[in-house]
């Protein structure tokens, strides 16, 4: 099998830079349409989104909604890629909830390549964080 579509860690690091500097449009557009997204746990963004129009609109845009400003993620460490198809990604998340509450969550992502893209992930979190800011901050009808 030919790895010359599988990124070196300093190309994803480069790819994962977008999210730090708060561009999430320039990070997704490595992520391919058909990503297949699985956020692991039992809380309220747990589960299975069959691309990433699904993640982006059932997931990412409910998280975001209850933030004051950009959420920036900043990697602390890529293990694997390279030769390998997959890589994961340790990410440090921070943010301010709208009601002040700051929202600094760990993310470990099992990503998947194939030619420069993301096509699969598996992303682990600390759920009982991130259910408290949706609670506590999104608006109930």
């Amino acid at each position: 099998m030919s790895t010359s579509h599988f990124p070196t860690k300093a190309r994803i690091r480069e790819i994962f830079a977008y999210l730090t500097a708060g561009d999430a449009p320039a990070f997704y557009a490595h992520v391919a349409d058909d990503v297949d997204w699985t956020v692991m746990g039992t809380h309220a963004l747990s589960g299975h989104y069959k691309d990433k129009e699904m993640f982006l609109s059932q997931s990412l845009s409910r998280i975001s909604a209850v933030f004051d400003g950009v959420m920036k993620l900043h990697v602390k460490s890529v293990i694997g890629g390279e030769i390998e198809e997959w890589a994961v990604i340790e990410l440090a998340a921070e943010a301010k909830c709208k009601n002040v509450m700051l929202y600094n969550n760990t993310y470990s992502w099992s990503t998947r390549w194939k030619d420069g893209k993301i096509v699969e992930v598996r992303a682990c979190l600390d759920g009982l964080l991130l259910n408290r800011a949706l609670a506590e901050n999104e608006k109930k009808s």
